[in-house]
């Protein structure tokens, strides 16, 4: 049993507790920080006969301090038609906390995978197809700032 001397701190003691969730930071000004931007992975997979290479969205470009290059190349032989992300580095070299590379392939699979603080000349390489294969390469900052740098579609190369 509490001594009466100990019951008084530990009411104060709760009511400081649950009450510490209703205080607001200072030096917000009232005003809500702003959410952080998350990134929405696309479904791994479609229903075949669907449409799933869809018109390529808009790009968004880096500010100049934080520009950096993402080269796509794709393998010419059809037995392996991969499909290559390299990321080449640039002003904003260490400013990049993560690089995402989606592959909606001709057949409606997905794939994508992720680099986190990626280095210049490291890639992804993720299986394509022989048809036309759609892009997405989405780069997170450190500020938490998201970019989707390319989102295209990228046809097989015919060899002559």
């Amino acid at each position: 049993m509490l001594s009466r001397s100990w019951s008084i701190p530990i009411t104060v003691l709760l009511v400081l507790l649950l009450s510490a969730g209703c205080i607001h930071p200072s030096g917000t000004n009232g005003v809500p920080p702003t959410p952080p931007t998350v990134v929405t992975p696309l479904p791994l997979t479609q229903a075949p006969g669907t449409s799933c290479l869809t018109t390529p969205g808009p790009l968004q470009t880096l500010p100049a301090y934080e520009d950096v290059s993402v080269t796509i190349d794709r393998n010419t032989i059809t037995d392996d038609p991969t499909i290559t992300a390299r990321f080449d580095g640039g002003k904003g070299l260490g400013m990049v906390q993560r690089m995402t590379v989606t592959v909606i392939r001709s057949d409606c699979v997905t794939e994508q995978e992720f680099r986190n603080a990626p280095k210049m000349g490291d890639s992804i390489t993720l299986m394509g197809t022989t048809g036309n294969d759609r892009v997405i390469v989405v780069l997170v900052m450190t500020s938490g700032d998201q970019y989707t740098v390319i989102d295209a579609i990228y046809p097989f190369p015919v060899r002559m």
